[in-house]
């Protein structure tokens, strides 16, 4: 008996003008991502602004002096980020990364599918659990599900119990593709905007809590989807 993704929320729920406007601007720049994924990747919910502000400063003017764009173009990209990360709050930077897998993926198929924000996970009828997918990818062979965290390095330390919060995401998500054994695959990711250091600690974190069925994908995968897709 296959499992599905429903009851989910429409992406333009998450989308708001600055992540919109920074969207644009990385599609006609996709050379900026490295750049603007260690940004985000970069604050903290406690950070004060001044680090902040700080922090788009020093990003911009790496890129200026790299040559990757003009005085005019980097002034523009200045306002984006400092109206993306200094006036706005920190959930913006989850946001941020669930639109830029909603618009990259599938990441493990190529088959037609449809895109699910925000959904719960059904097996037939029956609710699996209260916990929300951020972002699905439903076809008829495969059914690829994403755990968003934009910080995976952050969220994902020990320990990592079941009767942990975010251990307790994790086991669910584990379990899924034995749960929902059947003709159409399930595929665990998790996804955030971390380099390849920490992304190989993630994986070692969840090779130790035998999380062997979650698929970790970082800074470096979601470049080569914008690569080719951008």
């Amino acid at each position: 008996m296959s499992c599905s993704c429903r009851k989910g929320k429409s992406a333009k729920k998450l989308k708001t003008k600055e992540i919109d406007e920074l969207l644009k601007f990385l599609k006609k720049n996709p050379e900026l991502f490295f750049f603007i994924a260690d940004l985000v990747n970069s604050f903290r919910p406690t950070d004060p602004e001044r680090i902040k502000a700080e922090r788009v400063f020093l990003t911009v003017r790496e890129v200026h002096e790299l040559g990757l764009l003009s005085f005019s173009q980097s002034e523009e990209l200045f306002r984006l980020l400092k109206n993306f990360f200094v006036e706005k709050t920190d959930k913006q930077r989850g946001n941020f990364l669930e639109l830029l897998v909603s618009i990259l993926g599938p990441f493990t198929f190529k088959t037609k599918s449809k895109r699910i924000n925000q959904c719960k996970m059904f097996k037939k009828y029956k609710k699996l659990s209260d916990k929300e997918i951020d972002v699905a990818f439903s076809s008829k062979e495969y059914l690829e599900v994403h755990e968003c965290k934009s910080n995976m390095g952050r969220q994902w330390r020990d320990p990592l119990s079941k009767k942990s919060k975010k251990g307790a995401k994790l086991f669910f998500m584990n379990e899924l593709p034995e749960v929902c054994k059947s003709k159409r695959k399930v595929i665990v990711c998790c996804s955030g905007l971390d380099g390849e250091l920490t992304t190989c600690y993630v994986k070692k974190v969840f090779k130790f809590y035998k999380f062997k069925n979650i698929k970790v994908i970082g800074r470096k995968e979601l470049l080569e989807k914008i690569k080719a897709s951008f």
